[in-house]
């Protein structure tokens, strides 16, 4: 299972991001992470080019961690800077390596515009992630503190179950390659 943390700046993403990642034990894929490590002196905010190679970088290393461990969850938080509807990609490249997408909006009711609900339960996501099933989309109110938005997360996500393949099953280079042009 593949699980794409989404949300504005602030809200406490990479916090949750962390969580899941602990409590499912999963493997937490990072852009922010990942631009630190590669970049430690950069200071400036990520051009469009930069931010989509890193991107990239964390699509690859989800399918190269896929193919080693299949049953393994990857938490993924990565958002495009300035690129919220990136998910139809992300569907496209979790169907082509058998895996089930989950989206989890994290929204903090004094940070975002007021058009999302203010309840603490999790519910699903409208607009632009309506490519992905409702089932599988949750909005986390990160105003909560922050272990009952964990388990709100967790509880939103259920059991996980495994999604057929929608090619021809080779999950190895070629098929890394042909889930990232998915993605894109």
């Amino acid at each position: 299972m593949i699980i794409y943390l989404h949300g504005s700046r602030g809200t406490g993403k990479a916090a949750l991001a962390r969580g899941l990642a602990d409590k499912l034990g999963a493997h937490l894929l990072s852009k922010e992470e990942l631009h630190r490590v590669l970049f430690p002196r950069d200071g400036h905010p990520l051009s469009e080019e930069k931010d989509g190679w890193l991107c990239d970088l964390l699509l690859q290393a989800t399918a190269w961690n896929l193919d080693i461990e299949p049953t393994r969850t990857i938490v993924l938080d990565a958002q495009r800077a300035g690129r919220t509807a990136e998910v139809v990609g992300l569907l496209r490249f979790s169907r082509a390596l058998g895996q089930e997408l989950h989206v989890v909006e994290c929204v903090h009711p004094g940070r975002e515009s007021e058009r999302r609900p203010r309840s603490r339960r999790c519910q699903p996501v409208e607009g632009h992630l309506d490519a992905v099933p409702r089932d599988r989309t949750h909005l986390v109110d990160m105003s909560a503190p922050a272990s009952a938005a964990l388990q709100i997360a967790l509880s939103c996500l259920g059991a996980p179950t495994r999604v057929e393949p929608s090619h021809d099953g080779s999950q190895g280079p070629d098929g890394v390659r042909a889930a990232m042009s998915e993605a894109h």
